[in-house]
């Protein structure tokens, strides 16, 4: 990369194949879910959402780390906007 571009972020940039090893069962779960056409999205999907998530405990960590833990009421303001969110997934996922 030159000095002037910016590497892809998750999600992001062309595909590049990549050979990984699962276990038979998980496999064959993972075909009859998405068809062999759908494992590599879906696999990426897995992949990228795992890779957020332990970006953002990473984040927290540190966040909590400079300004100290947070309070029972961050906890529990933080739990009902993620509880609102996923209740709109919910619904955005039923109405399919």
């Amino acid at each position: 990369m030159t000095e002037d571009s910016v590497e892809p972020g998750i999600g992001e940039g062309p595909a590049k194949a990549l050979s990984v090893s699962l276990p038979e069962g998980t496999v064959r779960a993972l075909r009859d879910r998405a068809g062999n056409r759908g494992v590599s999205a879906l696999v990426a999907a897995a992949i990228e959402e795992h890779l957020r998530n332990q970006a953002t405990r990473e984040n927290l960590a540190e966040f909590e780390k400079e300004h100290g833990p947070f309070t029972a009421e961050e906890r529990q303001a933080a739990a009902d906007v993620w509880s609102a969110a996923e209740g709109r997934e919910s619904r955005w996922r039923e109405a399919g």
